[in-house]
């Protein structure tokens, strides 16, 4: 029996879905657990299933389409023969509503014609623009200095910065009577008019056009026109997630300069002694961070209504920047992991992330969220927490700096964390505690190998 194939939520966090690419062409049978259509979510290309054999009978949704879970996509069924007019109708019905009610409102085209009341006040400031004291010619002439034995001479227009005078007057630009009579009265400056008479000569109908454009206009360049670009349901999910957590988060920062002297020695003798194995400065911090988390469990928390939720196991996310915006893979139970096996988790799931083909669960449900900007040579920066998690590290460069060791000015490696905090969760104490048990991981950096 035929009936309406809805837009699945194929991630927990899924409100809205675009259509990426139909996997079948209409009048195709499929077989239970065939993958129907790519769906576009908030954080990855996904595909949607259908649980039964059957055929895809009709499409209603187009690629690029976008729309909320729930709306009619297609239209399946058993056979190809049978009577699909009344759901089709149906589904229709549903989608024109889904569209009109996102649509823009009708008032719309009212913003086009605003500015008209504009263009038709223009020429009352006529008498103004007239009344203006006609600007005197510049004077222009060279002067000779000397400087260190030697003449110099410069060229030098009077009075001093006046661009318009440096460039010449308006009695030097080709243009018709009428041109320059009504640029007058608008205040439209020649220089910034581009002819279209003979030999580029000005005429009134390309001041009149001047007159509508901003008078930054430039002679001979034509700037790119704005482009609107439609923002990914993931780009929309983070403009959500991060407002919410601005507005509903009461926040405040820690900053800490650690001594990184250690771990740039332990990593260079691991590079040394296990070529092979690739260990970067962020898996090294990964370990510290989930160590102290381990031993700071109210760091390691969430708010919920019922009350603090202290997670019992260290779930990491590391922020991968992606063309259309950041995902947080999560490495689970990081606190019981090598450093090698930090490092290959992390590069599986960066580099899947970038494919668009991390599932749900490699997402979400972290305790902690590493930031690190440090390979942009950003020394210091803030955070926005995600939520639900209590708190996040914002993570520097590693530089080179003049430091101050036993009463002697020497080099040594610094590094800036910040911890962004939720206050309902975390106290400023409990805050710098952690920090404490972070700094004795990473300026004592042999600790992460026992």
């Amino acid at each position: 029996m035929a009936e309406i194939y809805r837009m699945p939520a194929v991630t927990p966090t899924m409100e809205l879905g675009t259509i990426v690419e139909w996997s079948l062409e209409e009048g195709q049978s499929y077989e239970a657990g065939t993958a129907l259509v790519v769906v576009g979510t908030d954080k990855a290309n996904m595909e949607a299933e259908v649980f039964e054999e059957g055929v895809l009978l009709k499409k209603l949704a187009q690629v690029d389409d976008e729309l909320p879970v729930d709306a009619p996509l297609a239209i399946i069924g058993d056979s190809a023969d049978e009577d699909i007019a009344e759901l089709v109708k149906q589904a229709q019905a549903e989608l024109d509503a889904i569209k009109s009610g996102g649509a823009a409102p009708a008032a719309e085209p009212a913003k086009e014609e605003a500015p008209a009341p504009a263009k038709a006040e223009a020429p009352k400031a006529a008498p103004k623009a007239a009344s203006k004291p006609a600007r005197p010619a510049p004077k222009v002439g060279s002067i000779e200095r000397e400087w260190m034995g030697k003449k110099l001479s410069a060229n030098f227009a009077d009075p001093a910065g006046d661009i318009g005078a440096a460039l010449g007057s308006d009695a030097d630009i080709k243009a018709s009577p009428l041109a320059r009579k009504l640029a007058d009265e608008l205040g439209v400056s020649l220089k910034r008019v581009k002819g279209s008479g003979p030999r580029g000569r000005i005429v009134k109908a390309d001041v009149e056009e001047a007159s509508k454009k901003p008078q930054t206009t430039v002679v001979g360049f034509e700037a790119p026109e704005d482009e609107l670009k439609k923002a990914s349901q993931m780009r929309k999910t983070i403009a959500r997630r991060l407002l919410q957590s601005h507005q509903d988060i009461p926040t405040f920062f820690l900053t800490a300069t650690f001594d990184m002297s250690g771990f740039v020695a332990l990593r260079s003798q691991l590079k040394a002694q296990m070529p092979d194995v690739k260990i970067s400065y962020n898996d090294m911090l990964i370990a510290a961070v989930a160590r102290s988390l381990r031993e700071s469990p109210d760091v390691n928390s969430q708010w919920t209504d019922e009350g603090i939720l202290k997670r019992g196991s260290v779930d990491v996310g590391v922020a991968v920047a992606l063309p259309e915006g950041l995902i947080t893979p999560v490495v689970r139970n990081a606190d019981r992991l090598r450093l090698s096996e930090i490092g290959g988790s992390v590069r599986e799931l960066a580099g899947r992330a970038k494919e668009g083909k991390l599932q749900p669960e490699e997402y979400t449900g972290g305790t902690f969220t590493i930031s690190n900007l440090g390979m942009f040579d950003i020394n210091h920066f803030t955070a926005i927490i995600n939520p639900p998690e209590a708190a996040i590290l914002a993570v520097g460069s590693i530089q080179q700096v003049p430091v101050v060791q036993n009463g002697e000015l020497t080099i040594g490696h610094r590094m800036n964390v910040t911890m962004t905090c939720d206050h309902r969760i975390i106290d400023g104490a409990k805050g710098a505690e952690f920090l404490k048990l972070l700094r004795r991981y990473v300026e004592s950096p042999a600790l992460l190998l026992a």
